[in-house]
């Protein structure tokens, strides 16, 4: 049985993650009222966590989320890098800066509780959309149901039906591989708060805490097109 078409709404943001959310809470604060649709039936926690930096929590910040994700987070206070074969260190940085490695599933939950109840509809996949003439987006939902928006705002990651609908080019590779994990010490880690990396031929290896019991670790290897492992070198500061 299908559902009756629902009111319609002046924004909506399709995808929950993280630009989705922060983009609610923005115009939350604002005083701008929005609605969510998210197609998992909760918060979607895959992926591990990433670089802050100084820009990143200003936008925090700006959120009036910044305070509680520092204080569930290390303050990192600079890179290491090395060679995998000899040891040698090969650059070493104090950071001056803000920066921290921070959980994503803890800034979801985060961003999430700052919002409305209600704003967030979970189990609302969108199989389809039409522009009526008056420039409203008709959204057809997996469930039958239609929605009718003013604003429409894609945040809908990789496989976005909303980028589809506008006709954005398809993602590319990048040529990059990439396996990347979270390792939990309940006990304690014990390692400083420091970014360590190290570097082969065409990969890179790297750990950095999150906080005092979870440590965030990727492994990145870039094949060239002549077969032979590229030098990753050039991107020592980055982090998958």
């Amino acid at each position: 049985m299908q559902r009756q078409e629902e009111s319609g709404e002046d924004i909506v943001i399709v995808g929950a993650g993280l630009a989705g959310l922060a983009a609610a809470l923005g115009l939350h604060r604002k005083g701008v009222r929005s609605v969510v649709l998210e197609s998992s039936p909760s918060l979607r926690a895959s992926g591990f966590a990433f670089a802050t930096w100084p820009n990143a929590f200003r936008a925090l910040d700006a959120l009036g989320v910044g305070d509680q994700i520092r204080k569930l987070h290390l303050h990192i206070e600079g890179l290491r890098v090395m060679s995998a074969s000899t040891g040698e260190i090969a650059k070493e940085v104090d950071f001056r800066d803000e920066f921290s490695c921070v959980r994503r599933d803890v800034l979801l939950q985060v961003l999430a509780a700052e919002l409305p109840t209600g704003t967030i509809r979970y189990s609302s996949k969108i199989v389809s959309i039409d522009e009526h003439g008056d420039g409203a987006k008709m959204l057809h939902l997996a469930d039958g149901s239609t929605l009718r928006a003013k604003v429409l705002v894609g945040c809908d990651g990789i496989n976005s039906v909303v980028a589809r609908w506008l006709g954005l080019a398809k993602p590319s590779h990048s040529g990059r591989s990439a396996t990347r994990g979270l390792a939990c010490y309940p006990d304690g880690h014990g390692f400083p708060p420091k970014f360590l990396q190290l570097f082969g031929n065409g990969f890179r290896f790297g750990f950095v805490p999150c906080n005092d019991t979870d440590v965030y670790w990727f492994y990145t290897w870039s094949p060239s097109q002549d077969g032979q492992s590229s030098s990753p070198l050039s991107a020592s500061m980055a982090m998958p």
